[in-house]
């Protein structure tokens, strides 16, 4: 019985200690290592679009997929953008929008 056991706890720590290297195999992120991207004029969206948004991307399998997801928010966020009469500029991070006005502030 005491060799039983102890094969049994080996067999459940191996298996837990590959976990991590398995789905980095199937390309599954961790929830700890899944960056969240940054959403491209997200100061202009309600917490519930953001969430929304980010269903949608995981539900896009295929770059391609998440490429017309990310798309289709930016057209729709630059209508609204300019539909409150702002500049699109503002849907840019503050970084780029410093670099791309030499460096000063919006």
């Amino acid at each position: 019985m005491n060799k039983l056991t102890t094969t049994l706890c080996s067999l459940a720590m191996t298996a837990l200690c590959a976990l991590p290297a398995w789905a980095q195999e199937t390309g599954e992120p961790l929830a700890a290592d899944a960056p969240r991207e940054l959403i491209y004029c997200a100061e202009q969206m309600t917490p519930a679009e953001r969430e929304a948004y980010r269903a949608r991307m995981r539900a896009a399998r295929t770059p391609l997929d998440k490429a017309a997801v990310r798309q289709a928010h930016r057209d729709e966020m630059q209508a609204r953008v300019h539909a409150r009469g702002m500049d699109a500029m503002q849907c840019e991070p503050l970084r780029q929008r410093q670099r791309l006005r030499g460096g000063t502030s919006p």
